[in-house]
């Protein structure tokens, strides 16, 4: 009985001698193979025509999982050039057949790894349309990961289409690689934002925001009234620069808003747009119910230059007290930060006047 038991735990104790030899002799080739394809990658990198075909024989004797991996880190670490220049050499390797053999698999975390090696192929658009439709969520997320700046822009329509999709960790992929998109999305952006429902508008508002382009105003503001006001939030983040002051009137209307988060919103963007003419509307939100509403409006005055100084030192002659208690905090703060002189808090006669001249003007 003993001796069966020695020799049973001898076998268990080869076996798991051999098995651990057998794992780090498998790790280390894998570590020489990625220093060697690391090594080539770094020669054929800036390579001619005629260099780079011996370092792509080298790298078609690396196997394909190394070469993967390493395709996964490039863009991380290299600019948009560098990364387009490497990719393009992993992909003239044996390694772009099997991504697409991947891509088709029966299994879905196959395809899901052929989607984040897709951006190795620089023909990918049969496999990226085909990844866009798959069934697996998982997938569909995977291959709209994987795109860079230029494929976001040349798949937008369906980037947008997939702010709809049924599932949500597809719908917050597509909407952070629209994030990352550039001013080519505005045509594709504007065709799209009438037709989304109600929830995909949000998300296409905050796309809007982020692209701030002037073009897309009269859409966005349509939005100024929804039901939701997260939606009428967006619109004021999303007003861009450069648009005459007439077109931004609707944003007066706004600051009459039920939700005090949307008066603030349109308050934020008054400042942040300098248009110091609305300056007398930011005067009178000095008194709205909110605190919170106040005391936007007042660092919003504070921010405007002159014409804000003057509204925020006519306050302190006006009756509401709760505006008064707010132009006189911003206006100690101004002094404190040195912005402006102490004697700057007093108003002076006939400054009154100047200021509803200018208003009227």
């Amino acid at each position: 009985m003993i001796t069966f038991a020695v020799g049973s735990t001898c076998i268990a104790l080869l076996l798991y001698l051999g098995f651990g030899v057998a794992v780090d002799t498998i790790e280390k080739t894998r570590r020489r193979e990625a220093k060697k394809a690391m090594d080539v990658l770094s020669r054929a990198l800036y390579a001619d025509k005629d260099a780079l075909g011996p370092m792509l024989v080298e790298l078609r004797s690396i196997s394909n999982r190394v070469l993967f991996g390493l395709a996964l880190t490039i863009p991380l670490h290299f600019d948009d050039l560098l990364s387009t220049r490497l990719l393009e050499i992993i992909g003239s390797t044996t390694a772009r057949q099997k991504i697409r053999r991947m891509s088709r698999s029966r299994f879905w975390h196959r395809r899901v790894r052929g989607a984040r090696l897709s951006l190795i192929l620089p023909d990918a658009e049969d496999v990226t349309n085909r990844l866009l439709r798959d069934p697996s969520a998982p997938v569909r997320a995977a291959v709209i990961e994987s795109f860079g700046i230029d494929r976001i822009a040349q798949n937008a329509e369906q980037l947008l289409a997939a702010l709809q999709d049924r599932n949500k960790s597809v719908r917050f992929t597509a909407q952070q690689a629209l994030l990352r998109g550039d001013g080519r999305l505005v045509v594709p952006v504007a065709e799209a934002l009438p037709s989304l429902d109600e929830d995909s508008v949000v998300r296409c508002l905050e796309v809007a925001a982020n692209l701030r382009d002037p073009r897309l105003l009269p859409l966005i503001r349509q939005h100024g009234d929804s039901a939701n006001p997260r939606a009428r939030r967006l619109v004021a983040h999303a007003t861009p620069f450069g648009v005459p002051d007439h077109q931004l009137y609707f944003l007066v209307a706004m600051l009459d808003d039920e939700d005090p988060s949307v008066r603030i919103a349109v308050i934020e963007a008054i400042s942040r747009l300098r248009a110091d003419w609305l300056a007398n509307h930011l005067g009178a939100a000095l008194g709205d119910q909110s605190w919170e509403v106040r005391r936007a409006a007042g660092l919003a005055l504070g921010q405007l230059g002159t014409i804000g100084l003057l509204v925020l030192r006519q306050t302190l002659r006006g009756p509401d007290p709760y505006a008064h208690d707010m132009a006189l905090q911003v206006l100690d703060a101004m002094a404190i930060d040195g912005a402006i002189q102490r004697e700057d808090q007093l108003v002076v006669d006939g400054e009154l006047d100047l200021l509803a001249d200018w208003a009227a003007a």
